[in-house]
């Protein structure tokens, strides 16, 4: 086709766009191209119907494109219009920033090896960043497992300055697209973020890699999710039974999420049970309700299917003995009162507690109580070290009911002759017992009995079997739930 008439000029502008903003396999394009290049200056010889012709052929012409890419492709234009906004996607905070105008259309399309990579929406404020990501290979369809995100692959944000604020991950969720995001523990303070892409190779581990250039960059406006943000001062300050004073902060609104801040202080006694820096391995566990009694959030609870929407979590050590927490939330209540209420927490505490027997005479299952945990030992083996350095182990077998958390214990062992030994875990553990109206209640079940699983201590480097052994629980993560307190919010 010849582009020097003007409305040659039209069309080639006209088709030009509508590739753009398409995925066309190369089949189509292709048969496309064809199609456009057999309308010759021959077939066209009187000079009045010269205009109406070329754009009644160009029409056909588009037809048979949309034609050409719902036969070879029908799966494409379902993938194609899936959206952050599908209503299988649901996400308040996602919908706020759709309905204040806040949703960037980059239009990044990236073509190279036959893949073409696609961002046509993303969604940005100091809480967190959102974005689809599409990657189509040659046929048209989007591949989900082509793209590995990690130390050759990154999508990183930068702030107006060119200061790197974090690298997006994909949250996976749905097989539409990758589910790119990255959440702030603090909220941002910059006008301008630049989203960019260094994506060089594509391929996952049980396939070749195929190297390419698929870097794409783009900038959002901030100024506007800035303006939305609002800080709403809360007070409130309860102390529990056990030491910890608890004083509520900060409510900060933002488009796409409520960032909730409190701060903990524990008294003289407390500290004095988690010396050194255990004091600072803390877990609050706390529920915000409707005045009706109904659940909106739970943080850390001890009940199963509970309603969750937090996004990002923060501490920092503001003193001795102090802290500041941040939560944040999808969403809270803004235009009807609420109450956050405190259920619980644990603190590293020092311990001491002992389990003592003969592994020749563990014939049966030993209990044993520690504090207000219980421990069966089932059974003891020589097992290949877990540092795969060819040396061997000593396993005990256990299944625990603790009413304790665990990520904060520690235990070391000792043999016969008082030697010491390091001890690590292995295992699966999950939550039991739990109430559904009571978020205090329950405990952890170590190891599973319905599939004659136990939980095991690894103790390393006691390679034989001992006459005696024991383990001593040094450092416990002691559970209290006997805080009561509620704090009415509006």
């Amino acid at each position: 086709m010849n582009f020097h008439d003007s409305v040659d000029r039209e069309l080639k502008q006209l088709f030009d766009a509508k590739r753009k903003k398409m995925i066309i396999p190369d089949t189509v394009q292709l048969a496309m191209d064809s199609a456009l290049s057999s309308i010759s200056e021959q077939n066209v010889k009187k000079r009045y119907p010269h205009k109406r012709w070329r754009w009644a052929a160009a029409v056909l012409a588009l037809f048979f494109i949309l034609g050409a890419v719902s036969i070879y492709s029908v799966p494409t234009f379902g993938e194609m219009i899936r959206s952050l906004f599908a209503k299988d996607n649901p996400d308040i905070g996602l919908l706020r920033a759709q309905e204040l105008g806040l949703v960037h259309n980059p239009h990044i399309k990236v073509k190279d090896k036959g893949y073409t990579l696609v961002v046509d929406e993303a969604v940005a404020d100091p809480t967190r960043v959102t974005m689809a990501l599409q990657l189509f290979d040659k046929k048209g369809k989007h591949d989900r497992d082509k793209l590995l995100l990690g130390d050759l692959n990154n999508i990183m944000i930068k702030d107006a300055n060119g200061k790197e604020l974090d690298t997006m991950y994909d949250m996976g969720y749905t097989n539409d697209f990758y589910y790119m995001v990255a959440f702030f523990n603090e909220p941002l303070q910059t006008d301008k973020i630049t989203i960019e892409g260094n994506i060089g190779i594509l391929g996952n581990r049980n396939e070749p890699s195929i190297e390419g250039d698929w870097n794409f960059s783009f900038d959002i406006d901030m100024r506007e999710a800035n303006r939305q943000t609002k800080i709403e001062e809360m007070s409130g300050s309860y102390t529990t039974p056990h030491g910890m004073t608890v004083t509520l902060k900060r409510l900060t609104r933002m488009v796409q999420g409520v960032r909730f801040e409190l701060e903990t202080e524990l008294d003289a006694a407390a500290m004095a049970r988690s010396p050194r820096d255990l004091w600072e391995k803390q877990m609050l566990s706390f529920h915000f309700e409707t005045i009706q009694n109904e659940e909106i959030h739970s943080v850390n609870p001890r009940k199963l299917g509970f309603m969750d929407s937090l996004m990002a979590t923060d501490h920092t050590v503001i003193g001795d003995g102090k802290i500041r927490w941040s939560f944040i939330f999808k969403y809270l209540p803004e235009h009807e009162p609420y109450r956050f209420i405190l259920d619980g927490y644990s603190v590293a505490e020092t311990d001491g507690s002992k389990i003592s027997f003969k592994p020749s005479e563990l014939i049966e299952p030993k209990s044993f109580q520690i504090l207000t945990d219980r421990i069966e030992v089932v059974g003891t083996s020589r097992e290949v070290s877990q540092n795969r350095d060819g040396t061997y182990e000593t396993a005990v077998s256990f299944y625990g009911e603790m009413d304790n958390e665990i990520r904060n214990e520690e235990w070391r062992a000792y043999d016969s002759a008082g030697k010491q030994y390091d001890v690590g875990k292995r295992g699966a553990s999950s939550l039991e017992g739990a109430l559904a109206d009571n978020w205090r209640e329950g405990f952890i079940s170590m190891g599973d009995r319905d599939m004659q699983q136990p939980y095991e201590y690894r103790i390393t480097g006691l390679d034989q079997t001992p006459e005696e052994l024991i383990l001593v629980r040094q450092v416990v993560d002691k559970w209290y739930k006997d805080p009561d307190w509620s704090v009415l919010l509006k």
